[in-house]
């Protein structure tokens, strides 16, 4: 990677690891147990400023990138190998706009979990 981990790493507020990382191998694991895939880094994101950074990251560095919001897709769509995913997990938020009548959902939360 021609930029340093550290430059992620002090751009983002969520975590970010590493296969070395106590944590690496239940943050790289998604719903379907048949889907073994190994990412060189996992950020956990908990803003826009964080999903921003690893997008950047990302393409500056020409990594594969997976963005994963509840890690549910049955194909595995949301990991890769050796490359980077974007974990959306902790993003939890609802923004109304009373003047429009519209409701901005953040990608994880779920409809059963918002009070309407």
């Amino acid at each position: 990677m021609s930029q340093p981990i550290e430059q992620l790493k002090s751009a983002v507020r969520g975590d970010l690891i590493q296969p070395t990382d106590a944590a690496y191998d239940s943050a790289r694991k998604v719903y379907n147990g048949m889907i073994d895939k190994r990412p060189a880094l996992i950020v956990r994101a908990v803003d826009v400023a964080d999903v921003i950074a690893a997008v950047n990251y990302g393409c500056e560095n020409r990594l594969l990138t997976a963005v994963r919001g509840g890690g549910h897709n049955g194909a595995g769509l949301g990991t890769c190998d050796d490359g980077l995913v974007i974990d959306l997990s902790l993003m939890k938020g609802i923004r109304v706009d009373p003047s429009s009548g519209t409701v901005r959902n953040v990608p994880t939360k779920s409809v059963p979990n918002m009070s309407l």
